[in-house]
């Protein structure tokens, strides 16, 4: 048979591709192109995406015309099997630039009655939501500040109801700092690619299924 192409789209939202979060990529895209499958990864800052939401472009307000820059992020979006969030924590938030690609591209066309109905964003409904994170500091002291249950519920999850996603899946990394150890560093990365690995199998497990299904002329699960 036939190895389907299944495509990642991997947003990245830090300033440095050479911080720990870029090596969050590197392991990641590495894992997933080993294992035969595809990763679409979109620097942000390098490729000078443009986060501020202009009037125009809001749903319900707007002339409803979607811009170049936006138009060609869901085209790459709608031929993706999985969106893979990378950021750091800044001020107890996801950075900006990450909140206006949501603004710009993932709140394209869809107003707030459409995420209040879980209509389903026609590029993103029914694929699964996966994110890395990471912090300067502890988890304990972002468990104790409220941080880890407020970040999924409202960036996580709300994104994952609202758009009509499969699931939502976060991978927070703690304690990331420039004299952190190599050995702990290793193991964090560890992680990367043993998560990388499931998702890997589950999207084509999921792909077997939907092919299937399509076989006996059902619709799959």
């Amino acid at each position: 048979m036939t190895q389907p192409t299944i495509r990642h789209h991997l947003v990245f939202a830090h300033p440095s591709r050479t911080s720990f979060d870029g090596q969050i990529v590197d392991a990641y895209t590495e894992t997933v192109a080993r294992l035969g499958q595809d990763v679409i990864v979109r620097d942000l800052y390098t490729i000078g995406f443009d986060p501020v939401l202009r009037d125009e472009e809001r749903p319900l307000h707007g002339t409803g015309d979607i811009s170049p820059d936006v138009a060609a992020e869901l085209e790459m979006l709608r031929s993706a099997h999985a969106l893979v969030l990378v950021y750091p924590i800044w001020f107890a938030l996801p950075p900006a630039m990450l909140k206006g690609y949501v603004d710009r591209v993932l709140g394209a066309g869809y107003s707030f009655r459409d995420l209040q109905a879980q209509v389903g964003h026609p590029a993103l409904k029914g694929k699964p939501l996966l994110s890395f994170s990471t912090s300067g500091t502890s988890l304990p002291w972002l468990h104790e500040q409220g941080q880890v249950l407020s970040l999924r519920d409202i960036f996580d999850v709300y994104l994952w109801r609202g758009f009509g996603m499969q699931q939502s899946e976060h991978i927070m990394i703690d304690s990331v700092v420039r004299d952190m150890s190599s050995a702990y560093a290793a193991e964090q990365l560890e992680r990367v690619r043993t998560t990388a690995e499931r998702i890997c199998a589950k999207l084509l497990s999921d792909w077997h299924a939907a092919r299937k299904a399509a076989v006996l002329g059902r619709p799959a699960n």
